[in-house]
This record gives structure tokens, C-alpha cells and sequence, in this order.
């Protein structure tokens, strides 16, 4: 293997035996050799151990906006940390977390702030920060590279599940990154600990690191899916089907109304870098225009360095309402715990919405959006490990900070 987990530094170099231990994680957290992290930890010996799964359920079982079944992983108790619309339980039980000694994340995050792996890592930091329980973060590689940041910072009236904190769409870092900017960032004042990876570097794609692929959850089968992701999960707030109900989710996009042909043309007439429309009809089993032909494209990448999801997908949305503004229609029904439209919440305020509604200008707002992600990308930089710069560039070493401690 190219890269050493963050899991396997820690179960090496630690002892849990003992201890009474929790486990926010997943069926598709694995060590680097293959085996469960939950099995990796109970061969350790803890005196208790509880798992807190996330959303899409343990076993990644169940779809989005759906409660997973809470069962036993062998005889391990697994707590749901999802709560489909009622949101009841999207933090921990302070009661379940103070029965703790460690609380141990092992998530595969993909990259993208609509992913909602690292809003359950914040949202158990907080209560173990309330509850003194140290928090150890056992860090991942970002499967899209550690060096390319996309998008703007959500303003606060558009906080949801799928954007709970001001990071970009695409914000390049990994997860272990993210807790230790955000628990300074956002003053949680959790106890915490990251077991960083050895061997992963920024510039690292995923098939670069020798790691077998798992999908994390239904709807990501393929590491191409993850490539994508950042823009197309926008179709989410729209009634044009992302490709659920498909073998391809979030790497097609149609409707009933499109003309695949018209759609791929106008779509390639703007030679967006590193990726390709092509005419696509496909038919959902499920979810939108379920057991209905879609005309619509696919996306295919051609260059993963210079494609830029998040602007695809922005045009993805903005030619289908151009071609057909009388039947494009925003999603309109409850997601994601948010308070606002479910655009709005993925775009972080209203400014994509309006200038879709409007057919009005679409470049400027990228324009602005690439703006804060460089203003990100220098704000985070404080807070990317010193041991992951990209092979190919030297770079300055980063000054060590509160709650960076090697475990």
C-alpha cells in the first residue's frame, strides 16, 4: 500500500484495551489491509465498545432523508446518528458520549461540503467537548485531492445538514484537517487528537493511494462518482434526476422534457476544461421520474486536473431551465433539516437561485465564487498537515497549532 491510514497508526501505536471506547464510523471504514475498523477495534480488547453510525445507516443501507435501522454490529450496540425528517438525533446523547473514555472518528469523507460525514464528526466533537471526552480523528486521504478548492462560504441564514459550517463546496482537506480547523475556527473546545496518515499527499487522487474503493454511501458505487460529485449533487435542489434510481448516480443528469441531443450541444458549445457532455437517456427505478425515459447527458471527465465540477454542474442547472423555463422547477420539498430552499442551502444563499430565475449572467457569480475559494484556500492553509504537501512542490513547513497533536 502506497498509504498508511490514520486507523492503522493509531491501533499500532495504542492501546484500547480496557478502555471504554465509541466509534463514529461505517461498513466502508476499513484499515489499509481490508479489514472493518470495528473489528480492528474490538480485537484490541476495550472494556465497552458502541459504534454511532451516520447517515445512510451503518451498512449505507438506506437513501437519503431515510433512517437507518439501529442494530447490533455482532454483539456491538450501533446508534443512529441520522434522523431522517424528525432530526432528533443528528448529535449524540450527551449520556451516551460521557460513558466514555475515547471517542474514536474513522469516516471516508469525499470532499464536498454537501457531504454530511463531517457535520456527525463536528456534532459529536461538540458533545464530547461538553462532556470532557477526548475526541481522536483517525484521518483519511480526500479521494479528490488535497490541493484544489472550490466555491463560496455558505452565509449563515443557509446553514443545513449539507453545509453546517462556512467551508466551500470543495474545500480540500481531509477530515482529520476539517476537525482541527473547525474545532479552533469554530471555538468547540473538544479535546482532540488526529492520527494523521503517513505516505498521502496533497496532490494524491484517490486510485493513486493503493486503497481499495468502498463506496461510502449508495449513491458514490465509484471513485469517478466522487470526481463529479461537487457539482452535480447542486441537481439535488432541482427536479432534474441526478441519475438516482440508475448505476450511474450524480454522473448523468436529465428529465422527461429534455432532448438529449439539444442539451449535449449546447452544454459542449461552452468547452468547459476536462470534461465532455454526452447525449444520454436513462430510466430511474427510483426517486425522481421514477420508471420514466430522462433524456438528458453524461458527464464524462477527460482531464480530472482541469475539470472544475462545480462550475459544470452550475451550467448543468442553468442550460436546462435556458431551454425549457416553463417546465424547470426547483426542488421544493423538506431536505436536509434546512430552513430554506434546498438550492439554497446547497449553494449556500440565493444568488445562484436568482440568476437562474432570472436568465440572467452566470460567469460573474463563478467568477466570485472562485474568489472566496481562494480566500479559503489561504485561510485553511494554517491548518493542512505539515506531513502532506503535493510530491511534486516543495513547500515551507507548517507551524504546528492547538489541537494538531500526532497520536
Amino acid at each position: 500500500m502506497n498509504v498508511e491510514l490514520g486507523v492503522d497508526r493509531f491501533m499500532r501505536e495504542h492501546s484500547l484495551a480496557g478502555r471504554r471506547v465509541g466509534l463514529l464510523a461505517n461498513y466502508a471504514s476499513l484499515t489499509s489491509d481490508g479489514r472493518s475498523t470495528v473489528d480492528a477495534v474490538v480485537a484490541a480488547g476495550p472494556r465497552t465498545l458502541v459504534i454511532f453510525g451516520p447517515e445512510h445507516g451503518f451498512w449505507g443501507e438506506v437513501q437519503y432523508m431515510e433512517t437507518g435501522v439501529t442494530e447490533a454490529y455482532r454483539n456491538v450496540r450501533v446508534v443512529s446518528m441520522y434522523g431522517g425528517d424528525s432530526g432528533h438525533n443528528l448529535f449524540p446523547e450527551p449520556k451516551e458520549i460521557a460513558a466514555l473514555d475515547v471517542l474514536l472518528v474513522d469516516l471516508q469523507d469525499v470532499g464536498a461540503r454537501y457531504y454530511t460525514f463531517y457535520a456527525s464528526m463536528l456534532n459529536c466533537m461538540f458533545v464530547a467537548a461538553a462532556a470532557r471526552v477526548p475526541v481522536v480523528v483517525l484521518d483519511r486521504p480526500n479521494p479528490i485531492n488535497g490541493l484544489t478548492v472550490e466555491g463560496n462560504r455558505l452565509e449563515t441564514p443557509f446553514i443545513s445538514f449539507v453545509g453546517q459550517y462556512p467551508i466551500p463546496n470543495r474545500h480540500g482537506l481531509t477530515m482529520g484537517e476539517l476537525a482541527v480547523m473547525l474545532n479552533e475556527t469554530q471555538q468547540i473546545g473538544c479535546e482532540l487528537t488526529v492520527s494523521w496518515m503517513r505516505g498521502w499527499s496533497r496532490d494524491m487522487w484517490w486510485d493513486d493511494t493503493g486503497l481499495r474503493w468502498l463506496n461510502p454511501s449508495p449513491n458514490l458505487a465509484q471513485f469517478s462518482t466522487a470526481i463529479v460529485y461537487p457539482g452535480t449533487a447542486l441537481l439535488e435542489g432541482t427536479q432534474l434526476s441526478e441519475g438516482r434510481g440508475t448505476t450511474t448516480p450524480f454522473e448523468v443528469v436529465g428529465a422527461p422534457w429534455l432532448d438529449p441531443f439539444a442539451y449535449a450541444d449546447r452544454l459542449n458549445a461552452l468547452d468547459l476544461p476536462g470534461v465532455r457532455f454526452m447525449p444520454f437517456v436513462f430510466l430511474p427505478q427510483f426517486e425522481k421520474h421514477a420508471g420514466q425515459r430522462c433524456g438528458g447527458a453524461r458527464l464524462v471527465v477527460t482531464d480530472r486536473d482541469a475539470f472544475r465540477p462545480l462550475d459544470a454542474g452550475a451550467w448543468v442547472v442553468k442550460v436546462a431551465r435556458d431551454l425549457d423555463p416553463e417546465r424547470f422547477a426547483w426542488r421544493s420539498t423538506f431536505y436536509e433539516f434546512a430552513n430554506c430552499s434546498a438550492i439554497d442551502a446547497l449553494t449556500g444563499g440565493i444568488a445562484f437561485r436568482t440568476i437562474i430565475d432570472t436568465g440572467g449572467d452566470l460567469p460573474p457569480l463563478l467568477d466570485r465564487w472562485r474568489s472566496e475559494a481562494g480566500e479559503f484556500e489561504s485561510e485553511s492553509a494554517a491548518f493542512r498537515h505539515d506531513g502532506y504537501p503535493p510530491r511534486a512542490v516543495a513547500t515551507a513547513p507548517v507551524h504546528a497549532i492547538g489541537g494538531r497533536r500526532e497520536a
